[in-house]
């Protein structure tokens, strides 16, 4: 169970201090494994790393109980087109959901089995919704004889696959929605062989469901072979442009969907802390969230535009220990449209 907490901007997780009478003690501390209170709306200037300002957080407007349904393979959910997106990140059968939608009120909207004809195990790297509750899913479907095949799909509003893309030498690991209906990938390449030496190919995509891929950026060879950028990473579209983050690579990458090429920006993080997830809010309006052990906490980027550099910096009485009153211990999103 988890206490959704929500103005009109980020969606994030509080920790609780329960006090619990004895005899209640056993249940409680089953439920709060899983239960935190979300709030949101962050304002503040937008400082530069030498500035000393800060960003704080404002009180929450909104608060819904919800009990989302996780599996032994479930990956960290996220906030999207309005639904707390959860997906599974393994499925062996068909017609097991592997991909759910929560609404604000915090009921389970949509549930659909992403499932291929001929597949003994499905894997969804991604997912996202649309505004009408529609999921879009990236991952690979693989045979009985061990080869697999990439591929990003959509169902319709009855959780049913109508539209399917296949995407031969990338994994579509992160997907995002962009305005126009098209889709945009953070993904990988492969290896050679057993090697680690990654194949040729560009690891930022965009298709369209009618034309395929129409579009490449950023070529594999310009980041380290390992780790892989393209895990302990995020994607997200909006309006004008489609923003990712690469922990593995330590870079921000923006596009504004009118231009050539993207921006790059080599990001400096935490020390001691794990990048779980992130969210914007517009522009260079990034949020994080890390943790490792008891600490942790929201960040936000801090940019500096001489050096391309941007620089993680804690939300003002947001990060630290996560005992602490007041502390993030979890972070899901934006609620917000574009």
């Amino acid at each position: 169970m988890a206490i959704f907490d929500s103005q009109d901007d980020v969606t994030i997780e509080r920790r609780i201090m329960l006090q619990p009478r004895k005899r209640f003690l056993p249940l409680l501390l089953g439920l709060c494994a899983l239960c935190a209170v979300f709030s949101a709306g962050l304002r503040a200037q937008d400082p530069q790393p030498s500035t000393s300002h800060g960003k704080a957080l404002l009180p929450s407007a909104k608060r819904v109980i919800i009990s989302p349904t996780f599996g032994p393979s479930s990956v960290y959910p996220h906030w999207d087109n309005g639904y707390l997106v959860s997906h599974d990140l393994e499925t062996f059968q068909a017609d097991t959901p592997n991909v759910r939608l929560y609404d604000a009120s915090g009921n389970q909207a949509v549930a659909a089995a992403i499932w291929f004809r001929g597949a003994v195990r499905v894997l969804v790297y991604s997912a996202t919704a649309t505004s009408d509750g529609r999921i879009i899913a990236g991952g690979s479907a693989e045979k009985p004889d061990g080869t697999g095949a990439s591929f990003i799909a959509m169902t319709d509003p009855a959780s049913k696959v109508t539209n399917l893309m296949q995407t031969p030498g990338f994994g579509p690991v992160n997907i995002c929605l962009a305005p126009d209906g098209t889709v945009w990938s953070f993904g990988g390449t492969g290896f050679e062989g057993k090697s680690s030496q990654p194949k040729p190919g560009n690891t930022l995509r965009h298709f369209d469901f009618q034309k395929g891929e129409v579009a490449s950026y950023l070529a594999r060879s310009s980041f380290p072979n390992l780790p892989r950028p393209e895990t302990m990473a995020g994607i997200r579209c909006f309006a004008d442009e489609v923003v990712a983050y690469s922990s593995n690579a330590h870079v921000y990458i923006q596009m504004k969907y009118a231009n050539d090429a993207p921006e790059v920006y080599h990001t400096e993080e935490p020390v001691d802390l794990r990048f779980i997830t992130f969210a914007a809010t517009g522009s260079k309006e990034i949020y994080g969230y890390f943790s490792k052990g008891d600490k942790g906490g929201l960040y936000y980027l801090a940019f500096d535009e001489t050096s391309k550099t941007a620089q993680w910096v804690p939300v003002t009485g947001a990060a630290g220990t996560l005992t602490t009153p007041g502390a993030i211990s979890a972070f899901w999103g934006r609620t917000a449209t574009s």
